[in-house]
């Protein structure tokens, strides 16, 4: 009979690992590189718009467009497990 007795005392003890395995897991924050997080600023409208100014006022536009896009796809890729 002893050893009933014990029994009690012993079973948080031997539960413990158990209840220790079933903690929330908290991800680890992801990191991502500061350059991916700012794009190239939008290019002002020229003062002076005649047509070459105009056509390079819409391929900076462009470009710019395309390289917040890239550096979005790069956070995309970090950011999808």
């Amino acid at each position: 009979m002893p050893r009933l007795s014990r029994t009690p005392a012993l079973l948080p003890l031997l539960c413990a690992p158990l209840w220790m395995g079933c903690a929330p897991v908290t991800p680890a924050p992801r990191v991502f590189p500061p350059s991916t997080l700012v794009c190239r600023p939008e290019p002002p409208v020229p003062v002076a718009p005649d047509d070459q100014a105009l056509a390079r006022w819409i391929l900076d536009l462009a470009e710019a467009g395309e390289d917040c896009r890239q550096r979005l796809a790069t956070v995309r890729e970090i950011a999808t497990p």
